[in-house]
Parts: structure tokens; C-alpha cells; sequence
């Protein structure tokens, strides 16, 4: 009889300490029952991002030194067959309308579109037959638009970061290598890290998407630039 007593306290003993180890909101003070711990809601799923190209056409916007700059791409379906001076196709030759319909789009209070932009520039003269645009289109389209436009000539790594630090961005004309086969307009939009830039290809959204070295664009950089090329300084007025 003493031992049932004595297992019996020693029962209620044991019971008594897991009860006030238990936290109280684990315990229904009303009956002196445990409660069943609350299922939590399933974690909300991570946020869909938008995709970049949707049916053949573009939608991206990149940073540049002189703020976010609406990206467009030569072989946007809404205008990659567009005829360039009515012959030649947007997607091939349309480089420079490209490049400046970004930069005015992004950095004036006008919006044009690549399409509209390579007519601009065959009105004016700028549209070279199975050759794209000339070189002077960089500078004037850009001054017609507002903008400061001028020839950069410090090619080198610590020139173009710092031009680039100062408020600009530069349009350069590439040669062969890892942008063109033959001549090619891009931008060097903004400092990435280091020693490395970010561009804005209108041909590529990989090369885009891309960190390069500025020594790698400086060595491919075209021979046979004029009006001030190969590397153009811009920035608004």
C-alpha cells in the first residue's frame, strides 16, 4: 500500500514538473489539457520574375551612369524585318538606329522606337546601303536630340571608368572580336566592378546581361572609325 502511494506521488510529481515546463500557450488552462500546436501556413512561393523576351519581344531595363536605360534589341519581332532605308532589314543593319533610339527613348522627353528611329536616320542622310549607318549619325542624331555629344580619346581602363563616374555614357563602335564579325554600335552604360563595365548590346541580350573587362572592349575597339569614333561621350544637356 505504501508503494502504490508512493508511485502514485511521485506520478503526480513528474506530472506536475513537464507542466511547468511546458509553455503556457501550449496549455488550455481551462480543462489542464495540452493543445494541439497551430499548422502554420504554407511559405508563400518566390515571386515570379518576368521574363525578359515574351513572344519575341523585349521588355528590360538596365542601369547606366546617367539613370536606367530602356534596352532595345535589333531582333525585337516588332521591328526586326522593318526595311532600313526601305531595303535593308532592322535585325541585321540597325545597329546605330538602335543605339540612339535607346539613348533618346531612356534620356529626353521623346520616345522612339528603333523602327522610327532608322527612318530618322535615313531621312537625314545616315543610312549607308548593305552597310548599316555612318559614323557621324553617334554625335549629331544625339545632338538633334538634345544631348552632349563629343569624342572620348582616353582608351584606357582608368579613362573610361572615369568617364563613366563623371555622368556619361559612351556609344563605341566595335570591330571583330566578341560583339561583331565585321562594325557594330553598342554602349558602355555604367561601372559593374572592378575593372569590368556593363554594355547594352543591341544585338545580343547575352553581352547585356554580361560583365566585360574594359581592356577586352578597348582591344576591339574599330580601326576605321571617323567623326570622332571609335568611342563617343554622351550625356544630357
Amino acid at each position: 500500500m505504501k508503494k502504490k502511494l508512493f508511485y502514485g506521488a511521485a506520478a503526480g510529481i513528474v506530472s506536475i514538473i513537464l507542466l511547468l515546463c511546458m509553455p503556457f500557450s501550449q496549455i488550455d488552462l481551462a480543462s489542464g489539457t495540452l493543445r494541439t500546436a497551430p499548422s502554420l501556413p504554407d511559405a508563400a512561393p518566390d515571386p515570379i520574375e518576368n521574363p525578359v523576351v515574351t513572344d519575341g519581344q523585349y521588355s528590360l531595363t538596365v542601369e547606366s551612369s546617367i539613370g536606367m536605360l530602356t534596352y532595345y534589341n535589333q531582333s525585337d519581332v516588332r521591328w526586326a524585318d522593318y526595311l532600313y532605308g526601305g531595303q535593308d532589314p532592322v535585325r541585321k543593319y540597325g545597329c546605330g538606329p538602335t543605339v540612339l533610339a535607346m539613348i533618346v527613348s531612356s534620356f529626353t522627353n521623346q520616345t522612339l522606337l528603333p523602327s522610327e528611329m532608322a527612318d530618322w536616320a535615313a531621312a537625314n542622310h545616315y543610312w549607308a546601303p548593305r552597310g548599316g549607318t555612318a559614323h557621324n549619325f553617334i554625335p549629331e542624331c544625339a545632338a538633334a536630340f538634345g544631348l552632349q555629344a563629343n569624342s572620348f580619346q582616353n582608351f584606357t581602363v582608368e579613362g573610361v571608368l572615369s568617364e563613366l563616374s563623371s555622368g556619361h555614357i559612351l556609344v563605341a563602335l566595335m570591330g571583330p572580336g566578341h560583339f561583331t564579325g565585321s562594325g557594330h554600335f553598342i554602349i558602355i552604360t555604367d561601372y559593374w566592378t572592378g575593372t569590368q563595365v556593363r554594355v547594352a548590346d543591341p544585338a545580343s541580350l547575352e553581352n547585356t546581361q554580361t560583365p566585360w573587362e574594359v581592356q577586352t572592349i578597348l582591344d576591339e575597339l574599330s580601326h576605321a572609325a571617323n567623326s570622332g569614333g571609335p568611342v563617343w561621350s554622351i550625356s544630357p544637356k
